[in-house]
């Protein structure tokens, strides 16, 4: 065996690599005892080729080191044949693979269509070549293999779709798994068992037949609004507005307005939930945002939908307590506690600017202490781009803005008064600017640090306007929290001391500043998705502030295979 493999790599001539592997696996069935019609040999050169001619996604590199440990090259029973017929399991474990679709995957990606016509051929017709019984058997195992892992962990590693997520502690023994599947006998319950047990994936989950339903009934054609329609006025699309959200499920079916050119009543109602679930003020006011949110046909919410869960997938199947959640399209925070069903804590947040560079980055992260009276250290980049132009036409600038120059590195206890020489070290970056601490501090009167590489936390502000708006990109990246004491109070009530909002309040409005390390570190998820679910089955739509939709969606169209 040992001579035969360095023969293979080397000394023997191409053309006869394929031969010598033919008759190598011929005399392994036999030595092993496997069944006349066990297609080994076809396997193993279906296998070295990594590319099975029959599937949508013919290239399987990425599942082949799977597939060899499925089928060892010493020779192996088929899973999914007896003398060249499919067993019944293969249909039993295609009809699980036919629910792709209800589970916002897709099923043409697992060849469903294709094995289901495989398999009646194969049960009516004559016994299958070993060519031909090769290329089923591979193909049931790899789009079995597929289907769970994608079930699981996900299409796409989110490392390529700019998701600092790690799906590694998800991943799936796929031989071992595919093995007890081709002998389960509720296979589908098994399989079941690998979606995501959070209700986030479970809520969104159930959104899906119910947009299936829309796209039925939907008239395409777009709305031919004005640029402004204010409650009251009048316009000939008014009917046509009011058939859209009857279609779309805002207005009931026998909804009927005495004069059907006025924009008013019940409409105007209408609109104003349209509004609020699509991330919109919902002022009733039909401007060229709301009159874009009204022209998405329901495929394209599938579609959301969709990338809604894949991205799930790749958050921890479920978690074992308190996590804190902050979706950057939807600008809001959650923070769960031993409920996962609902949140203990949510608020607005604002974000980082979808422009300049200055987008709030995606990862994970533990959060382990909270800062009362924080000082700002500001980013060098601030500094030079922002803060020194001010700084060198008014030496005020640093008083006026409660700054001060302090060593780039040390404990910054050494603080220099502006000159000439201290204004050179801030430009050349051995002295940097921070922020004392009081309720002008960019950061607010409390910050919530989890280390990451980004240097990004929560923390509060002092420009607290800014939480009315509708749409909520303004940052640096950082994310600013609407309820500071709230979301304090729900970090820290998990401390051996008490502390309550008035004790939090006393923090912050203190003389000093002081960290609070916590007893456990707290997970905390910044997280993207332009689509939410809440247990009552409201689903929520936001814009793709930083077109994260669109780089998943060319990932998915490019197919397989994905890093794993």
């Amino acid at each position: 065996m040992k001579d035969w493999r360095e023969r293979k790599k080397g000394h023997a001539p191409r053309h006869w690599s394929g031969v010598l592997l033919l008759l190598f696996s011929a005399c392994a069935d036999a030595m092993s005892g496997a069944p006349p019609d066990a297609p080994a040999a076809p396997i193993q050169a279906l296998l070295e080729s990594a590319v099975h001619p029959r599937l949508r996604w013919g290239h399987f590199g990425d599942f082949q080191a799977f597939l060899r440990a499925l089928y060892p090259a010493g020779g192996s029973r088929p899973l999914w044949l007896n003398e060249g017929r499919p067993v019944p399991q293969s249909s039993a474990v295609l009809a699980c693979m036919r629910m792709a679709d209800d589970q916002g995957l897709n099923g043409s990606d697992y060849d469903v269509d294709l094995l289901g016509g495989w398999i009646e051929n194969l049960a009516n017709g004559g016994a299958a070549s070993s060519e031909e019984a090769a290329q089923f058997e591979v193909a049931m195992s790899l789009a079995l293999m597929r289907y769970v892992s994608h079930l699981a962990t996900g299409r796409v590693n989110p490392r390529s779709a700019d998701f600092a997520l790690d799906v590694a502690p998800k991943r799936l023994d796929l031989p071992a798994l595919v093995q007890r599947l081709a002998r389960e006998s509720g296979p589908c319950e098994a399989i079941a068992e690998l979606e995501p047990k959070l209700p986030l994936y479970r809520n969104l989950k159930a959104a899906l037949p119910r947009y299936r339903g829309l796209i039925e009934n939907y008239e395409a054609s777009a709305l031919a609004l004005p640029p402004k329609l204010s409650p009251g006025d009048r316009h000939k699309e008014v009917q046509a507005l009011r058939k859209r959200l009857v279609s779309l499920g805002f207005l009931p079916k026998e909804a009927f307005a005495q004069d059907p050119e006025v924009y008013t009543g019940d409409l105007v109602e209408a609109v104003e939930r349209f509004q609020g679930r699509h991330g919109l003020a919902s002022d009733g006011v039909i401007g060229k945002g709301t009159l874009e949110a009204l022209n998405v046909p329901p495929a394209a919410r599938l579609r959301q939908i969709r990338l809604g869960l894949e991205r799930l997938r790749w958050l921890p199947e479920q978690f074992d307590g308190p996590f804190i959640l902050v979706n950057i399209p939807s600008f809001h925070l959650y923070g769960y506690g031993e409920d996962h069903e609902r949140p203990d804590v949510s608020m607005n947040v604002v974000v980082g600017q979808s422009s300049g560079g200055h987008n709030t980055p995606v990862f994970h992260s533990d959060m382990t202490y909270v800062v009362f009276r924080p000082y700002w250290n500001l980013p060098r980049a601030i500094t030079v781009k922002e803060m020194l132009p001010g700084i060198l036409r008014d030496p005020s600038y640093l008083a006026r803005h409660n700054l001060e120059m302090v060593p780039s590195f040390g404990n910054g206890s050494q603080v220099y008064e502006p000159s000439l020489e201290s204004l050179e070290m801030l430009s050349a970056g051995s002295l940097k600017l921070r922020q004392r601490p009081g309720p002008k501090n960019a950061l607010g009167l409390v910050k919530f640090a989890f280390p990451n590489n980004d240097n990004i936390y929560l923390h509060s502000t002092p420009s607290v306007n800014l939480f009315q708006r509708a749409r909520r990109d303004f940052s640096h990246g950082c994310i600013r929290v609407q309820d500071p004491v709230g979301l304090a109070e729900f970090v820290l009530k998990r401390q051996d001391e008490a502390w309550s909002p008035e004790r939090i309040e006393e923090a912050m409005n203190g003389a000093q500043s002081r960290t609070v390390m916590l007893k456990q570190p707290l997970p905390v998820y910044i997280y993207y998705s332009t689509v939410l679910a809440e247990p009552d089955g409201t689903v929520e739509f936001f814009e793709d502030i930083y077109g994260l939709d669109r780089v998943l969606e060319q990932l998915l169209e490019k197919g397989f295979p994905y890093p794993l």
